[in-house]
């Protein structure tokens, strides 16, 4: 196991009590919760905003040891809307970041995609701001992306399109991320979730293992996803064997 991330007994104010995570290398998290469950609070705490004695621990050093400038190498906080751009292009943007060739590259060619590299900041949509942050935090960062809340500003067609492309990352850099989100809609797209309620972790684990715990996650604010919550209750009355996501499957699986 390739940890490069160990939250350990994080206490804060009421907020926290022993709070502990940890994170490996080319691996994505999604913390999902219900609003003012900790999710923002604890992405404020990763991007060293709020100062406090935490025992966190990033590539085996205490977060403290490093000075602003490594840290910020190594370790990117995205919170949506929050974008700060020069009245340039996603392309001009992308030009005043040192990094990798091959990284930059991969990144314009994502931008080219979602046709806005040569568009004028200006004219963007808040989700290709969004989006642009996104990648410029990729591009900043050698070691892990943070995002919080993202689902509340990406339809399910964008978030499906970024988890694929997060995922493309992983693959190709070795990034890891961490998503905070309000929702459960995309959590089987993660390697790891976390459910999240009043500061606590109260459930954690590979995401179709955790979905099943529907009770539990009722009480934290959140929903099943439909096709887990229905495979689920059809397995049990012994209708199909295992957990389907995809629809057309769950209908033939029924038919046999």
């Amino acid at each position: 196991m390739d940890v490069i991330l160990n939250i350990n007994n994080l206490n804060y104010q009421t907020i926290f009590q022993n709070l502990t995570l940890s994170l490996e290398k080319k691996k994505i998290i999604t913390i999902a919760g219900s609003n003012n469950s900790g999710k923002t609070t604890l992405c404020r705490i990763l991007d060293r905003k709020i100062q406090d004695s935490f025992n966190i621990n990033l590539m085996g050093k205490d977060i403290d040891e490093y000075s602003l400038e490594k840290y910020n190498h190594l370790l990117q906080v995205v919170y949506p809307k929050e974008y700060h751009f020069q009245e340039t292009t996603p392309r001009e943007e992308i030009e005043t970041v040192e990094t990798l060739k091959e990284k930059k590259e991969f990144i314009i060619n994502e931008l080219k995609a979602l046709k806005i590299l040569e568009k004028e900041i200006i004219k963007c949509s808040m989700t290709e701001r969004i989006w642009l942050q996104i990648m410029m935090a990729i591009l900043k960062s050698s070691e892990i992306v943070v995002i919080d809340n993202l689902d509340y500003y990406f339809d399910p067609i964008d978030l499906q399109t970024f988890y694929d492309f997060i995922k493309k990352c992983t693959k190709f850099f070795h990034n890891s991320f961490i998503v905070t989100a309000t929702s459960l809609e995309m959590a089987t797209s993660s390697d790891v979730l976390y459910i999240i309620q009043k500061g606590e972790f109260i459930l954690h684990g590979e995401p179709l293992t955790v979905l099943q715990r529907d009770n539990v996650i009722n009480k934290a604010g959140l929903s099943v996803p439909f096709m887990i919550d229905l495979s689920v209750k059809l397995r049990d009355y012994e209708l199909i064997k295992d957990i389907e996501l995809d629809q057309e499957r769950l209908i033939e699986a029924l038919w046999n």
